[in-house]
């Protein structure tokens, strides 16, 4: 069709506030949906256009006037029943009243071996304006959604109440109802500054009447204005904002029309920790901090009104108010912790439940303590080192029991390294106390320092021991516990730092297990879990069959990238192939074998083939390319060994010590990666 049959199809669906967290994946998914409903309607659809705001979600695309012709081939009876001494069937007969065509008209066809009669049944053709309040009722009606709720007498329900529904093509308004409100040409501008109905005269018109209503559709149009207008105001006061990518994402679906203004707060109040004071702004009130030129806070903020409205200073000077009260409480509650040293707070632990079925935090530490100790040998620490992780395990949860991280979880282990600091330890035991959550989310960094990255170790694989150990595990739906967490916090710091040495984490969690009381099976379903979780984080960045086959094996994550390194660079040769070719077959072989014996010694062929196994097996630990070499020279003993030798002989003794022969083989091909998993 041309680009002059096509029509704009608008639709907006308007709706109480939507939390800013859930807003812009809705309207993709409004917009994946629709598109999906379009495609298999038959209507032919392009430049799509999906925009929202917490009060509007928004689907525009040029749709074909009509749907396309389509013949369905239906399948009739077989050509065997069909007809009865040549004369037409009852089968026959009703098959073509069904279809309304006459015998002339059908084709045979021939499905499974048997012959059919199939009649071409012209599908029906309706128009756009007809088939898209249609779809789209079913798309708003099935739409995924996080919640929903209902708002009226009736059954429908959706994520917010919806309150009106503007659907037009071109400057028609289509009939029709979804979520129970009547479709119409009405919108409606931004709470503020225009809550009144705006009609809309056709979809092209439709964004210039949002203006009026001053509301900015474009999410990212909404955003650049908050930036723009925010690095403004902070530049004219001498300052600039302390951006925060997530906070400024949720204002920028909070609002319709972004009015950024710049607040103060009393110098007094920077006396305390900037922590607090950020936390207070971004959390509490969804304020932007400001800094000086000089990186440190200023008495500023930045905040966002929704809307361009009146009187800006009073809303000034109420958020002010706000955020004058909560900086008190954070003062008055730092002051209080502040009487007494943070490791008077250690006794408290022993009276805080980490859970019903754990104990307490005072349990907690004093295992981690314990598994210190059982493994103090492995760890390349100083003995300053050593006595630094011994007093940063003493402090390291006593935060928890402030005042400050009570008001403000978000703070525990930074409040615990700044009352640290206050109190004189040492810069490691600050360090410890600060990263002990580190990396707490993708892309976080890892601890710098061996006596963080060892406290974050520790803990982690005693906090996952244990849980798991009580049978309190992260499922495919749930994760109360944050346990997926702390497992890709263990595996990052065991394969982006040194600390674990040349021991491995399944090592690590069996001395934990020890500790904990946990079984063998316990063990590895939390290793299985760490391992999962490490491939899901790297597999943006290596070959998830490389992961596998990398993992699959029991050695220090320290040379994990050094293993993954040695795949990519030899995949696609000859001898990679090779290798894959072989461990798969030997080990197919071994997998249907019975009692395997290991000769002292072979003849012929087959001392060949040992002797260059063994070669494999004893090039140096971690010399891959001496390893790579030895390979090399035993895959020609293997062909010449398949070619020469029946491994499955009917002499039981026979066939037993060449099965041990081919298990040693396998042994030397899979050192390092398990080759099945490529």
């Amino acid at each position: 069709m041309s680009n002059e049959k096509f029509q704009t199809f608008l639709m907006e669906v308007g709706v109480e506030e939507i939390p800013s967290q859930y807003v812009a994946g809705l309207a993709q998914g409004l917009s994946e949906a629709m598109q999906r409903a379009l495609s298999e309607d038959r209507l032919a659809y392009r430049n799509v256009l999906a925009q929202y705001t917490p009060r509007r979600l928004i689907f525009q695309a040029d749709v074909a006037p009509g749907q396309a012709a389509e013949v369905e081939m239906v399948r009739g009876p077989a050509v065997s029943v069909a007809y009865r001494e040549g004369a037409p069937s009852p089968a026959l007969e009703g098959f073509l009243r069904r279809v309304d065509l006459t015998e002339d008209q059908l084709v045979r066809q021939v499905v499974g071996g048997k012959e059919y009669l199939v009649a071409p049944v012209q599908k029906p053709v309706e128009s756009a304006s007809v088939r898209l309040p249609q779809l789209a009722a079913h798309v708003l009606d099935t739409l995924p959604q996080p919640r929903s709720m209902r708002w009226n007498a009736g059954d429908d329900r959706f994520i917010r109440p919806v309150r009106w529904l503007l659907m037009l093509l071109d400057d028609e308004v289509l009939p029709g109802s979804a979520l129970g409100v009547t479709a119409s040409a009405i919108t409606y501008g931004n709470r503020t500054d225009h809550p009144e109905a705006l009609s809309v005269s056709r979809a092209a018109a439709y964004w210039s009447v949002l203006q009026e209503g001053m509301v900015m559709a474009d999410a990212e149009e909404r955003r650049r204005a908050i930036v723009e207008a925010g690095d403004r105001l902070a530049r004219d006061a001498g300052g600039r904002v302390d951006w925060d990518a997530e906070l400024l994402d949720e204002v920028t679906n909070l609002v319709e029309w972004p009015t950024p203004f710049l607040g103060r707060f009393d110098e007094d109040f920077l006396e305390v920790p900037e922590p607090i004071l950020i936390t207070s702004m971004r959390v509490h009130q969804r304020y932007f901090p400001v800094r000086g030129q000089d990186g440190r806070l200023m008495a500023a903020f930045l905040a966002v009104r929704n809307g361009a409205g009146e009187a800006l200073h009073q809303v000034r000077r109420g958020n002010q108010k706000v955020l004058r009260a909560r900086l008190s409480d954070a003062r008055y509650f730092f002051q209080l912790d502040r009487r007494h040293a943070l490791l008077d707070h250690r006794e408290a632990l022993e009276s805080v439940t980490l859970h019903a079925k754990l104990g307490t935090y005072g349990d907690k530490i004093e295992r981690v303590k314990r598994l210190f100790e059982t493994t103090r040998e492995w760890w390349p620490l100083s003995a300053a080192e050593a006595s630094q992780l011994e007093r940063s395990l003493e402090l390291y949860k006593c935060d928890l029991v402030t005042q400050v991280v009570s008001e403000f979880p978000e703070l525990q282990g930074e409040m615990g390294a700044i009352y640290a600091a206050l109190d004189h330890e040492s810069a490691a035991v600050v360090e410890a106390i600060r990263d002990q959550y580190r990396p707490g989310f993708p892309g976080d960094r890892v601890p710098q320092a061996p006596v963080a990255q060892l406290l974050g170790l520790l803990d982690r694989a005693d906090t996952l021991m244990a849980f798991y150990g009580a049978n309190i595990r992260a499922t495919g739906s749930e994760d109360p516990f944050g346990l997926r967490r702390v497992a890709l916090g263990l595996a990052r710091i065991a394969a982006e730092t040194p600390i674990l040495g040349e021991r491995t984490v399944r090592e690590l969690l069996a001395e934990a297990a020890s500790v904990t009381g946990a079984s063998p099976a316990v063990t590895e379903a939390v290793y299985q879990l760490v391992t999962a979780r490490l491939i899901s984080q790297w597999e943006e960045k290596w070959s998830f069959a490389f992961l596998n086959a990398t993992l699959a094996r029991d050695f220090s994550w320290s040379r994990l990238e050094d293993r993954l390194r040695f795949l990519e660079e030899h995949h696609g040769s000859r001898q990679f192939d090779d290798v894959v070719t072989a461990y798969k077959r030997v080990e197919r072989i071994g997998r249907e074998s019975g009692d395997v014996t290991l000769a002292d010694t072979y003849t012929g062929v087959e001392a060949d083939l040992k002797s260059a196994a063994d070669a494999a097996l004893a090039a140096p630990g971690g010399d891959l390319a001496g390893w790579w070499e030895a390979l090399d020279r035993l895959l020609p003993a293997i062909a010449q060994f398949f070619e020469d030798v029946l491994v499955m002989d009917p002499d039981l003794a026979v066939r037993s010590q060449r099965l041990g022969l081919l298990a040693r083989v396998q042994s030397a091909l899979g050192r390092y990666y398990a080759w099945d998993q490529i």
